[in-house]
């Protein structure tokens, strides 16, 4: 019967997203090795539609009765992510979430990786800020754990900064923070997005398998990111394409603004809690852990990269940033945000 159940939703999914011979490939389309994967890709879209229709018989099918949701500000069942989403609807008319195609959807083991754009028009009140009639983009990154064709688990990383930023909750300092990195500022304070290559770009580069993926991921972490120093970026491309995020495209922009946040926070450390490795992608999600030397403050917020592998090396990025919790530790924004 939950087979079934599903089998239909992923149906609608699949209607909705009926592709013309122009429409380009998704990582539905013969990127997955097993007829598992494949069904876990069909189960995370189905999730994503769901929550776009607010169809809560879909949740009780697509969701056991133990799911637990879990970010950095707490836990919700699955009743709670109901109400979770119905907020956000509430306060978002128009709200969409959409499959990142140009990420896909990535699946290691009983691990389902997704990265969804939001779009919506701020119509209700959302985080004490009344209605603006302004649009709203943000991303917000997922891994699910599933069994028996249900997803059992969720981790998710939100950029709530791009959405208060956008509607006039808090001042645009991501300008302020590139400042001090060193690279060129972001208009309006909120950094600008670009899709990125399509996933069903031609591949000039040798066959990648999962495996290679996580090791660069893990080369990347232990680089710059770990170490501080700019030159220990061996991880990326020369020609390194950065689609979210602090810095422009380009290796040496990303070690040495790595090497002045370290130098801002010399204890500090990113833990990956989980990695989703499938062919040429790896994603992970990171708790970030330190102290602000400067204002002795605590550092505790979020992440989620996903990276594009191409010839032993990262080639492309996306992220999700909990920019909020961040710049609350750099003290460019109040605590009670």
């Amino acid at each position: 019967m939950i087979r079934e159940a599903l089998h239909r939703i992923t149906h609608r999914t699949q209607k909705d997203q009926t592709m013309s011979t122009t429409t380009p490939r998704t990582s539905l389309d013969g990127f997955h090795a097993t007829p598992t994967a494949q069904r876990a890709d069909e189960l995370a879209r189905s999730f994503v539609t769901a929550v776009n229709a607010q169809d809560h018989t879909a949740f009780d099918t697509l969701l056991s009765r133990t799911f637990l949701s879990y970010d950095i500000g707490g836990v919700r069942s699955r009743t709670a992510m109901k109400k979770y989403y119905a907020g956000l609807h509430a306060s978002f008319s128009g709200l969409r979430f959409e499959v990142h195609e140009n990420v896909g959807v990535l699946v290691e083991n009983d691990l389902i990786a997704l990265r969804t754009i939001v779009t919506g028009t701020h119509t209700g009140d959302y985080a004490g800020v009344p209605a603006t009639g302004k649009a709203i983009q943000t991303s917000v990154s997922h891994v699910f754990r599933f069994r028996d064709d249900r997803l059992v688990e969720h981790w998710q990383v939100m950029d709530t900064y791009r959405i208060l930023a956008g509607i006039g909750g808090v001042p645009g300092v991501a300008a302020q923070f590139q400042q001090l990195l060193g690279v060129p500022q972001s208009p309006d304070g909120i950094f600008v997005e670009k899709p990125g290559t399509a996933f069903d770009a031609p591949r000039t580069g040798r066959t990648v398998t999962g495996d290679e993926s996580r090791a660069v991921g893990r080369r990347l972490y232990d680089g710059a990111i770990t170490t501080g120093v700019a030159e220990d970026v061996d991880a990326l491309a020369e020609e390194y394409i950065q689609n979210t995020g602090w810095t422009p495209d380009g290796r040496s922009y990303f070690g040495n603004a790595w090497a002045i946040g370290r130098g801002a926070m010399p204890d500090g450390l990113a833990v990956q809690t989980h990695v989703v490795a499938e062919n040429d992608r790896v994603a992970s999600i990171s708790l970030w852990d330190g102290t602000i030397a400067a204002a002795g403050t605590p550092v505790d917020f979020a992440s989620a990269d996903f990276l594009r592998i191409e010839d032993g090396v990262a080639a492309e990025h996306w992220d999700t940033v909990d920019y909020v919790r961040l710049y609350q530790s750099f003290g460019l924004l109040p605590e009670d945000v």
